[in-house]
This record gives structure tokens, sequence and C-alpha cells, in this order.
């Protein structure tokens, strides 16, 4: 029995997956089972009578141009588990042939019924094929597709055996993904690790994690990582100069002020004291806003973000290096003013 949630896709763009790749990934240890999916092919449909069928539209009108996606898989039941319902026949399994199945709209559109023929016409093709009517489906997700084109809608979406996708295929195109599913979801992450290892060009194929539809390509995360990483180095060094010109003009304009106290027999380290405490107060505050503006808008409803809260961890990072450079950015400003005697302060700013 497959659990649900637990599989991996295989994509292969504009690349076909071979039978000898499939082979290497299917012997990884815990995989059970597959299903694969062929090339995308578009095709004109007709009753046994010869009589065109009409394609479901929104506010698109359709056009003589317009044509059905013809979507060659080898089992539709594990290929399209989670998307699609059989509303009623059977699902496109490997020993199908030339069989198809059809949207329950598509069907009531044309009046079809489970067993009638149909005849499946590709451009550039030589000879018309005949298949039966095995089963009819509906989409189990919303998606608004009010402005798609007739031949994008899933309405539209043809579902054949591998055999018959095979033959209508005059370009030869072959499969372009497939989905391997594994005794349980915790084998995920350690099967993609087995799947990487293996000796294959991973500049023409892709991993998907269908846990959570997420695309696993670990060159792309760690170039956008690296990117990342570059960006945020940048923007804690402008902040770091900006707080430090500012700390360093407000610091000058207080010239007098430190003389008076110096004279008077502050020491440097309490006037810095009050330096840091006059920044830190509002640093302070606006550190605390942004945490809890920040951990709101992640547990709210309307940013649908899968995080609950900000890891306390994080946080404290955070303000551990927000007070680091405040503390250097205040020394910076403050140094040369409270290395300076009372005097030379007074005699340069007269």
């Amino acid at each position: 029995m497959i659990a649900e949630g637990s599989s991996i896709s295989f994509l292969s763009v504009p690349y076909v997956i071979t039978d000898e790749v499939i082979e290497k990934i299917k012997s990884i240890h815990g995989i059970n089972a597959y299903a694969s999916h062929y090339a995308f092919l578009s095709g004109m449909l007709s009753d046994k009578n010869g009589n065109p069928l009409e394609l479901a539209a929104y506010n698109i009108p359709v056009s003589k141009d317009d044509a059905a996606s013809i979507r060659g898989v080898s089992d539709s039941d594990l290929y399209l588990d989670s998307t699609i319902k059989l509303t009623a026949g059977r699902h496109i399994m490997p020993d199908s042939k030339r069989e198809a199945m059809v949207n329950v709209q598509f069907a009531k559109q044309n009046d079809l019924n489970i067993g009638d023929k149909l005849t499946i016409t590709t451009p550039g093709h030589t000879s018309d094929i005949e298949v039966t009517l095995s089963g009819i489906y509906e989409n189990t997700d919303n998606v608004d597709e009010t402005e798609f084109s007739p031949s994008e809608l899933r309405e539209n979406y043809i579902y054949v055996d591998y055999g018959t996708a095979h033959a209508l295929d005059n370009r030869n195109q072959g499969i372009i993904s497939v989905k391997f599913f594994v005794d349980l979801p915790d084998q995920l992450a350690s099967i993609y690790a087995q799947a990487q290892k293996l000796d294959l060009d991973w500049n023409k194929y892709y991993l998907f994690d269908e846990a959570d539809a997420s695309v696993i390509d670990a060159d792309a995360v760690k170039a956008v990582s690296n990117q990342f990483s570059v960006l945020t180095a940048v923007i804690i060094l402008a902040g770091f100069l900006v707080i430090t010109f500012v700390l360093m003009l407000q610091t000058k304009m207080r010239a007098n002020e430190i003389g008076i106290l110096l004279s008077l027999g502050f020491t440097k380290s309490r006037i810095l004291l009050q330096h840091i405490i006059e920044v830190m107060i509002p640093a302070g505050i606006s550190i605390a806003a942004a945490y809890f503006i920040g951990d709101h808008l992640i547990s709210s409803e309307r940013f649908k973000i899968t995080v609950t809260h900000i890891q306390m961890v994080t946080t404290l990072q955070i303000i551990a290096i927000n007070l680091c450079l405040l503390m250097a950015s205040i020394w910076i400003s403050s140094a040369r003013l409270l290395h300076t005697t009372p005097k030379a302060i007074f005699e340069k700013n007269n």
C-alpha cells in the first residue's frame, strides 16, 4: 500500500527520460512503484460517426485551431492520485490498450458514456487512432481557469495509455515525467539523497518532493542562498556605515556638552554609557516592534505561510548582531572626542 504524499517526481525538461534512467532510480531501496507521463500532445477528437467533439470553454470562444490536450500516462491512479477523482469506469492501467479518460464536463458536453468509441487525430499524423472511453474523472482542486484558452483548460485534458500516446506522437518525444512512490514518507529524504548520487546528468533532470510540492534542486538552492548571503552582508554593511555617520554627526554637534562633562569630572566610560543608553532605548523599541509585527504577519492566515512563529534562537541572534553593530557604531563615532581634552574641544569650537 502506498502512503499518501510519499512520492518524488522526476522531471526531464526538455530532455527525454530513458528506460535506463528509470531503472537506476527504481533500483533504490524503498521505492515500490512508479508511474510515468508521456510528452504533451494536442489533437482533435471525434465520435464514432466522425463528428468533431466540442471543447469546454469559458470567456474565450473555441476556434478551429484549438485542440484537446492529449496526455499519456502509464497509470493514472498513481500519477494523478490526489488531483483527480474517478466518477465512472476505470483508470488507465499499465495493461491498458487504446483506452482514454475524459473530464466529466467534457463527457456531459458531448454526451459521452463509458464504452464509447472516440477517434483522436494529431497534427502531422497520417492515420487516426480509435480509443475506447474507459473512465470519466473530475478535478479535485479548484483552480480559476476562466481566462485560459480552451486548449489549456483541464476540462479538455484527455488521458490515454502509454501505447496510444506513443502511436499518436510523430516526433517520438517520449517520457518527460515520472513519479516514484516509497514505502514510508520519512524515507523521502534518504531516497532523494541516494538519487542525487546516481551517475546521471543533473543538468537535464530535476527532482520534486511531492510531500511539499516544491522543487528540490540543490544547485539552484545553493545559488539563491549565496545570493541572499551576499545581499544580507551588503545591507548590514550599508546600515552600519549609515548609523555610524549619523552618530558621528550627532556627536560633533554635542562637542561642547562632552567638553563640559569632561571638565566637571565625568569619566569617558560614563559619557560613553550615556550615549549607549540614548541609542539603545529607540533601538530596543524598534527591535521589539519588528519582532511582534513580523510574528503577527507570519501567523496571519492571509499570507498562508507554513511557519507559525519566528524561532527564538533566530531572534536572539538577530538582536545580538544588532546590538554589536550599534555598540561598534557608538564607539567609533565617540572615540575621537572622548580622547580629546576639554580645553582642546573648546578651542576647536571657538
